[in-house]
């Protein structure tokens, strides 16, 4: 017991135990049904373990349609909700933490329709979820990459509709 105490007092020392420290599927499990109401906990669960084991990973939505999830990375994951809707979640680290906060949750929704207009909505989040009533200050490289998601989305939809035709 007394080993175990150290080596963990050593590890908070040492800084390699930090609940700061987290990745892109422990943000999204932890994820309250209200801030995407398509998915319950057992969806978002379920896009998890399909990707772990090389599966499609599709689900049935709380509106009866069907919602994949596209990529899941430690920073990052995409979602296409149904065909008009991609969400996009990016897991950014702050230059200055922010009331002991050291990372946000950035949340993109991008609405599409059949042309290249498309309309995004961008939310911040602590990694608790909890909403921040700030846009905080990011870097010109994390503001990119936010843009870049946004333009993605409608840049993929695009293409969807014209491969159609």
């Amino acid at each position: 017991m007394r080993k175990w105490l150290m080596a963990t007092l050593f590890a908070l020392i040492t800084g390699q135990v930090s609940a700061q420290d987290m990745l892109m599927r422990d943000v999204f499990r932890q994820m309250p049904d209200s801030i995407m109401p398509y998915l319950s906990q057992n969806n978002r669960l379920d896009f998890i373990d399909f990707l772990d084991s090389d599966m499609k990973a599709e689900v049935k939505n709380a509106l009866g349609g069907t919602s994949e999830m596209t990529t899941l990375a430690d920073d990052s994951l995409s979602i296409r909700m149904n065909e008009s809707l991609r969400t996009d979640l990016l897991l950014m680290n702050l230059a200055q933490p922010i009331d002991s906060m050291t990372q946000i949750v950035v949340k993109i929704e991008t609405f599409l329709v059949d042309s290249i207009y498309g309309e995004s909505r961008v939310n911040y989040y602590s990694t608790e979820w909890k909403p921040l009533a700030f846009e905080p200050e990011l870097t010109e490289v994390q503001r990119k990459r936010i843009d870049n998601h946004r333009l993605q989305n409608i840049v993929k939809k695009d293409d969807e509709v014209l491969n159609k035709r």
